[in-house]
């Protein structure tokens, strides 16, 4: 067994950040792996994720602001002997009522979501691939001028591994968070290790059909008309891609997550460019 030290003096804070990131379980296309056996514990394996969330084409996290000082992430345990399960809790306070916190109340009190959150510099998941996350949204105006008032947010799930950390990447609308390095990247200022000029490959001069070299990056089109994205993941039919991507002088740009040898299809009504910019390529 590995010993379990702790250094007197040291900085240990507490509560968790107040940046909560959170996505429906449906979204996510495949999970990271843990280990659950002792034998892993024994060898200096520790209770953390290994690997990215691999969103659905088009998806991507959503945070939710909680107050500092109002929330917190626990765990205890429940259930017989050589039968018990870790249930993992969140708490989080957002300070207002809108319609957005209101919105995710109304779906949040039934789904089933994942959620992301930050203590001490380390990113916890609560939430669980087989097992379904209960979401209690209860929201209170206030009484009186400086009361507590917004949305109390109590988040409980059963799971194998005490508050699992997690070092992938969380893949939002304007960028990727890194939770190793704890460094956010914007899809606009992305290094991007291969640029591909398609230009020469439009069929037609409507669409272009490719095969996804990497899981990140942007993709830059020129022509006129709605533009239409779908994706063929394994040789399946081709699905429809949300976006909200829009020609601007006849040229537009847009992120995009597709994954290794997924197939992608793009059309428009006249589609003269496309270059697609490729990030953290897949090399295995």
């Amino acid at each position: 067994m590995n010993d379990i030290t702790f250094k007197l003096g040291s900085i240990n804070p507490c509560g968790i950040s107040d940046a909560v990131f959170y996505i429906p379980k449906h979204y996510i296309r495949r999970w990271p792996t843990i280990e659950d056996d002792f034998e892993s514990l024994m060898q200096g394996r520790y209770a953390e994720y290994d690997g990215d969330f691999e969103l659905q084409q088009g998806r991507w996290w959503s945070l939710l602001y909680s107050t500092q000082g109002k929330g917190k992430i626990s765990w205890d345990y429940q259930g017989e002997t050589d039968c018990k399960v870790v249930v993992n809790h969140a708490t989080l306070s957002y300070p207002k009522l809108t319609e957005a916190i209101r919105a995710f109340a109304k779906f949040a009190s039934n789904g089933d979501f994942v959620f992301c959150v930050k203590h001490d510099g380390k990113y916890y998941i609560v939430g669980n691939r087989d097992y379904r996350a209960t979401v209690t949204p209860n929201g209170d105006s206030g009484d009186a001028p400086g009361s507590t008032k917004g949305v109390t947010i109590d988040i409980e799930c059963p799971d194998t591994t005490p508050l699992p950390t997690y070092k992938g990447k969380i893949v939002l609308s304007e960028g990727i968070l890194d939770c190793d390095t704890d460094t956010f990247q914007n899809f606009e200022d992305m290094n991007t290790n291969r640029i591909i000029d398609y230009t020469e490959r439009i069929e037609g001069g409507d669409t272009l059909r490719f095969e996804a070299l990497g899981k990140e990056g942007r993709i830059h089109l020129e022509g006129t008309g709605p533009i239409v994205m779908e994706v063929s993941v394994d040789g399946v039919n081709y699905d429809s891609v949300d976006h909200e991507v829009e020609f601007d002088d006849g040229v537009a740009v847009a992120p995009f997550d597709f994954y290794l040898g997924d197939h992608v299809r793009i059309s428009a009504t006249t589609l003269t460019k496309v270059i697609v910019n490729y990030n953290d390529l897949k090399t295995n």
